[in-house]
């Protein structure tokens, strides 16, 4: 599993929102399973998703993620 270069924040860094854990995001070709919203490890900042076809976990940048604008996905009921 290859991990994201990470990018060096401060303490309140200016992120998009992500839905909850366990939630799905999409960027309209992928699905992906929220595993952890903003976490600060060190200096730096990553929420990770699982890709839903591959099952691999990668750590995202708060830059990464704005760049994939990413969409929540509503369950059918």
């Amino acid at each position: 599993m290859a991990l994201a270069p990470l990018l060096r924040r401060g303490p309140h860094p200016e992120t998009p929102g992500l839905p909850r854990p366990d939630s799905y995001v999409t960027d309209g070709h992928r699905l992906f399973r929220v595993i952890s919203q903003f976490a600060t490890v060190g200096e730096h900042v990553f929420a990770s998703l699982e890709d839903c076809r591959t099952l691999e976990v990668q750590a995202y940048a708060p830059g990464e993620l704005a760049a994939m604008r990413l969409r929540a996905v509503k369950l059918a009921e």
